[in-house]
């Protein structure tokens, strides 16, 4: 239901808006986050952008980030009271469909800077394997965990620097700061909070596929 509604969204305000061109826009990106496993990830996106004639850009995207650097953590198990380390060794990802309205605020012919919001959906994949001990004890267990957590909503704001090098090849750099809505799932030694903090730093270069007029 969730997919239904972010399409027919983004099919409401295309309906509503004069495009002016087109253009295809491929980045790799760096995010850090308060979410421990993909804390910082690395991964690309790839988003086709609608230009509208009031200077701004309706975009679409889907993205994906990957976290596979070993991390560790201390928790309180419910289960007996007691505290356990735990080493990961974590092979996780991130995918995210994503809808974004950014206006041009720099007047410039070469130059834009765009400031907007952006609502995503996310897909989590944990797959991990695990080292565990009790506090004060030698003796290490093992475990593995496989699962995905879907359909996260979040929410951000979307600042980006634009340079045009020619006339179809623009480069830009962008930051994202969001927050992801992720509620618990009572796993046992899972410290994660409700929601997500999130910060994306994007390095693209962008096609513009509007035709050039001949003189």
């Amino acid at each position: 239901m969730k997919k239904i509604f972010l399409t027919i969204m983004a099919l409401i305000l295309l309906n509503q808006m004069t495009a002016i061109g087109q253009e295809i826009s491929i980045c790799s990106n760096f995010s850090y986050s308060s979410y421990k496993e993909l804390k910082k990830n690395i991964g690309y996106e790839i988003s086709y952008n609608q230009l509208i004639k009031s200077k701004g850009s309706l975009g679409f995207s889907i993205s994906q980030s990957f976290y596979n650097s070993q991390y560790n953590y201390i928790f309180n198990s419910n289960a007996d009271g007691k505290n356990y380390y735990r080493d990961v060794k974590p092979n996780n990802q991130k995918i995210t469909f994503s809808i974004n309205y950014v206006f041009n605020v720099l007047n410039k012919q070469n130059d834009k800077f765009y400031l907007g919001s952006k609502l995503g959906l996310n897909y989590f994949h944990i797959r991990e394997t695990f080292d565990e001990r009790r506090e004060n004890e030698t003796e290490t267990r093992r475990y593995k965990r496989d699962y995905w957590e879907n359909n996260k909503i979040g929410i951000g704001l979307v600042a980006e620097y634009e340079r045009k090098v020619s006339d179809k090849i623009s480069i830009s750099f962008s930051t994202v700061p969001e927050m992801i809505f992720y509620s618990k799932f009572g796993l046992i030694g899972s410290s994660q909070d409700p929601t997500i903090g999130l910060t994306t730093f994007n390095l693209g270069i962008k096609y513009n596929m509007k035709n050039q007029k001949k003189h």
